[in-house]
């Protein structure tokens, strides 16, 4: 899983040279006057996943207002699950153990409502893991690494769990989604006292579902590359998860949903999503770059025209990916800048004049925000200076509108809005229609936006305004990360709010919630595969070869390995010589381990 990088004797001695003389460490990026606080808008942001979790091990959680909640969704007969034949609901039992039971418990609730819904799920577990591929500095700078990489490897515990193989590692079945909007919008309550009914759907060979299972993929292969470098053994089982679901979306490009609903109603368009999925699988599988000679799955054949013959013009959203796709690429450099020119035109041909420096884009209604923010994260990889600045007024204009409420990001600035559209965190007395004020601030929550007049209703009820969702926060980091980047701001407003809310867990700590298992076990079928990271070897950062303590031979034999000198570094090491958080391991890494010896890291 590690990329290796060959570096010269010059190289070395270069790094050898910046730990032997000292200098001032480099001055903190801060925010200008005129710049909105964008570390402190990413840091928030990933706590809007928090209010949404479902399942066990939410009690005590990052959240204080959070408890378990649809634990039951953890015993789901398959004699009551939709979407399988008889032969089907045996071979998953087969892969179950034996059990006519299975767990289809955890993941997230999509929005306002406690629905589980794989695509959008998905959707939002991409965007989010393409944030980081992208833009890992970002994450650093708002110390919001390790919450982040927590939300990704929920989403794939929960992807791998319901998703069950053969013996083959194909794909027997996955669930697609758990309770319709019948059952679960008949109540308005917190999910922590819900016990209604709720159906799971799943996707078999004879109930084919190529959207969702494209959309799975990716998010699993984008997740493993967020995890390659410290779990290897955790983002192999992602990937492997990953390229089975996009056979199966490949191997069955129709749509055949029966739990979605008008809602969540798909099929539009399929060649996507699995041509979405599949780029993942192989940008993962190479390490994070495009193969020598690669020929991704879809392809330009004009301007605004692909190879599938579907792609109608519209942005990057969980329904439509092919804005998305062309940006992947042309941030990959595939072909020249041609799909970095296609990602452009797409932003300006969807976004119109209203995507500029000057005006408020995308209010077209429903969830106006989220559809800005795809706007501006396609944007910020096209490397067209005029559209990053547009880019950076949406985000201002989202983070500090010039209406009554400054901010439609709840948690951030002097005034936000207070009546939201979500159950969990605003359940009222039962009827979302009385309007009550949010019981609990639902900090980094992305909420619809203004509406196409420009205007704003802050009621409960408005859900048009109102309500959050996994695929809005999705769009949100994928918008603000870049924006950290380049412009900073100060982690520590982001740092108070964290030590002063109420609502939130300063003490959770996300790193050990996703600590690395020095041994890892995992059931896909009736066989079980184990996977050693390193015997009775231990996690110590920069010990190199394993030796229980840091010294100069880690530094020489990480040198020879990083110079391909012939020379073995145990899994463990490898992990233990992870120190930067640059895309492989490299000379970055050397540097860092020198001067961790000088005394000048720890």
């Amino acid at each position: 899983m590690f990329r290796k990088k060959k570096i010269t004797a010059a190289l070395l001695a270069a790094a050898m040279l910046t730990t032997a003389i000292p200098g001032s460490p480099p001055g903190a990026l801060h925010a200008s006057a005129a710049d909105e606080n964008y570390t402190e808008a990413l840091a928030l942001s990933l706590y809007f996943f928090d209010s949404n979790a479902c399942g066990s091990g939410i009690t005590d959680g990052p959240l204080k207002w959070r408890g378990d909640c649809h634990t039951y969704d953890g015993q789901v007969s398959l004699n009551d699950a939709d979407g399988l034949s008889g032969s089907e609901k045996s071979a998953v039992q087969a892969a179950n153990g034996g059990s006519a039971v299975i767990d289809a418990s955890g993941g997230y609730h999509d929005a306002g409502d406690h629905i589980k819904f794989s695509m959008t799920m998905a959707f939002g577990c991409t965007s989010l893991a393409w944030s980081y591929f992208s833009y890992p500095d970002a994450f650093e700078k708002a110390n919001a690494t390790a919450h982040l990489k927590y939300i990704l490897r929920n989403m794939c515990d929960y992807f791998m769990k319901v998703t069950f193989l053969d013996d083959s590692g194909n794909v027997i079945a996955y669930v697609d989604q758990v309770a319709s909007e019948s059952e679960d919008h008949s109540i308005w309550t917190v999910p922590e006292e819900q016990t209604m009914k709720r159906t799971v759907f799943f996707a078999s060979p004879s109930k084919p579902i190529a959207d969702s299972a494209g959309q799975m993929a990716a998010a699993l292969a984008s997740s493993a590359l967020a995890f390659q470098k410290n779990d290897p053994a955790y983002a192999a089982s992602c990937l492997k998860y990953g390229k089975a679901l996009a056979a199966f979306a490949e191997k069955y490009p129709t749509y055949n949903a029966t739990g979605r609903g008008g809602m969540y109603n798909g099929g539009e368009s399929l060649k996507d999503d699995i041509s979405w999925g599949r780029l993942w699988c192989d940008l993962a599988e190479n390490g994070g770059t495009l193969p020598s000679g690669y020929q991704p799955p879809a392809t330009l054949t004009g301007d605004k025209s692909y190879s599938t013959g579907e792609y109608d013009g519209w942005l990057y959203c969980w329904g439509k990916l092919y804005s998305g796709y062309a940006a992947l690429l042309g941030e990959l450099g595939f072909d020249g800048d041609r799909y970095r020119k296609e990602a452009a035109l797409e932003v300006r041909g969807t976004g119109g004049s209203g995507f500029s420096a000057f005006s408020y884009a995308a209010n077209w209604g429903w969830g106006s925000a989220r559809y800005n923010c795809a706007l501006q994260g396609v944007a910020w990889r096209t490397g067209d200076s005029e559209l990053e600045n547009a880019a950076k007024h949406q985000m201002d204009s989202i983070l500090n509108s010039n209406t009554k409420y400054k901010s439609y990001f709840v948690g951030y600035g002097e005034s936000y809005p207070t009546h939201y559209h979500h159950r969990a965190s605003n359940p009222g007395n039962g009827n979302p229609a009385d309007n009550s004020a949010a019981k609990h601030i639902l900090y980094g929550a992305l909420l619809g936006g203004p509406d196409s007049s420009g205007d704003y209703n802050d009621h409960q009820n408005s859900y048009a305004c109102t309500e959050p969702a996994l695929d809005y926060n999705g769009c949100f980091v994928l918008a603000v990360a870049p924006l950290v980047e380049k412009y900073g701001g100060d982690v520590s407003a982001a740092e108070q709010i964290k030590k002063n809310a109420p609502e939130i867990n300063e003490n959770f700590d996300f790193g050990n919630a996703a600590v690395i298992e020095t041994t890892e076990t995992t059931t896909t079928t009736t066989t079980t595969e184990t996977t050693t990271v390193s015997g009775a070897e231990e996690l110590l950062r920069g010990d190199v070869d394993c030796s229980g303590k840091v010294a100069v031979a880690d530094a020489v034999l990480l040198a020879r390995y990083l110079a391909e000198d012939k020379v073995t570094v145990t899994a463990t090491g490898l992990i233990n010589a992870e120190l930067t958080d640059s895309t492989a391991l490299d000379s970055a890494d050397l540097a860092y381990l020198l001067q961790m010896l000088a005394g000048l890291k720890q």
